[in-house]
C-alpha cells in the first residue's frame, strides 16, 4: 500500500494572497437576480416562439392566435399547448417586462416591449 498523506490546501483568499488581479462582477446582486429572471423567462421554447411572433408584428397579437402555433408538440398526442398553458407563458414574459397586453372585450392582445428586449440584448452582449 502506498503511503498516503492528507495535504490541506488553504485557499489563497484566506491567506490574503491572490493569484490574479482583483476580480469584481459588473453586475451587482440585484442586477444579477433581475438578469437571471430575464434569462429564465427566455429559456423556454414556447416563450421564444411567442416572442418571435410578437417581434415580427408591429401591432398586437390576440392571445387566441398563439394556440396551435407555438409550443413543442406533446410526444404522445402531437398536440401543441392549449390556451391555458400559453397564457401561463405570456404571464411569465409579462412579469419580466418583455411583453404587455391590452384588453379588448374578452380578448387580450399582446405586444413586445422592445425597450426591455433591447436590455436583454445588452446583457447578452456584455457576457461575450
Amino acid at each position: 500500500m502506498a503511503n498516503s498523506e492528507t495535504i490541506i490546501l488553504e485557499p489563497r483568499r484566506q491567506t490574503g494572497q491572490s493569484c490574479c488581479a482583483t476580480v469584481t462582477p459588473r453586475l451587482g446582486d440585484e442586477q444579477a437576480k433581475a438578469a437571471a429572471d430575464l434569462l429564465k423567462a427566455l429559456a423556454d421554447p414556447t416563450r421564444l416562439q411567442i416572442l418571435d411572433i410578437l417581434v415580427q408584428h408591429t401591432g398586437k397579437v390576440c392571445v387566441c392566435d398563439f394556440e396551435g402555433v407555438v409550443g413543442l408538440p406533446d410526444p404522445q398526442t402531437g398536440q401543441r399547448p392549449k390556451q391555458p398553458t400559453i397564457s401561463h407563458h405570456l404571464r411569465v414574459l409579462r412579469e419580466v417586462g418583455l411583453v404587455d397586453y391590452e384588453k379588448q372585450g374578452v380578448w387580450a392582445y399582446y405586444f413586445v416591449q422592445r425597450e426591455r428586449l433591447a436590455e436583454a440584448r445588452v446583457l447578452l452582449d456584455m457576457l461575450r
